[in-house]
């Protein structure tokens, strides 16, 4: 049997490689492009909604909202009927972008990575992920 390090390693490394493609090969950080998709399908939303969707914390999350924001990805506004929380929208440009019309080298990208792995594949891993992440938060660590 395999050791569980070796896989966590693999995990490791296969992080490695999808940040290096998205970066490099589409340009955004996996987590914004993920953020992007949550957005596409919650907005307008606040940020706690997201938060809680891609499990990452508030410092981070606000990182990654100003960067998008910059770039014409993402808008911010205070909610009319709740003033201390900021409701988040993907703009026209994003839109555009994720979904009307993608450039092309973000579409070939994608097709590629498809690829990689058959459907039944993909849910297999989507299953395994799932069931590791679970259990590895449901480690009980004791300290001597």
């Amino acid at each position: 049997m395999t050791a569980i390090h070796h896989i966590l390693y693999q995990l490791h490394v296969t992080d490695q490689a999808v940040t290096q493609l998205f970066e490099k090969g589409l340009g955004i950080s996996l987590t914004r492009y993920e953020l992007l998709q949550v957005l596409l399908k919650e907005a307008p939303c606040n940020q706690i909604q997201v938060q809680n969707a891609l499990k990452i914390d508030q410092a981070a999350l606000t990182r990654h909202f100003k960067i998008l924001e910059e770039k014409g990805y993402v808008s911010r506004t205070r909610n009319p009927k709740n003033q201390r929380e900021i409701l988040v929208d993907v703009t026209d440009f994003a839109k555009e972008q994720l979904i009307t019309a993608p450039p092309s080298h973000h579409l070939a990208v994608k097709e590629q990575m498809e690829g990689v792995l058959s459907e039944e594949e993909s849910i297999t891993l989507q299953t395994l992920l799932d069931k590791l992440v679970v259990g590895l938060e449901n480690l009980a660590i004791e300290k001597d």
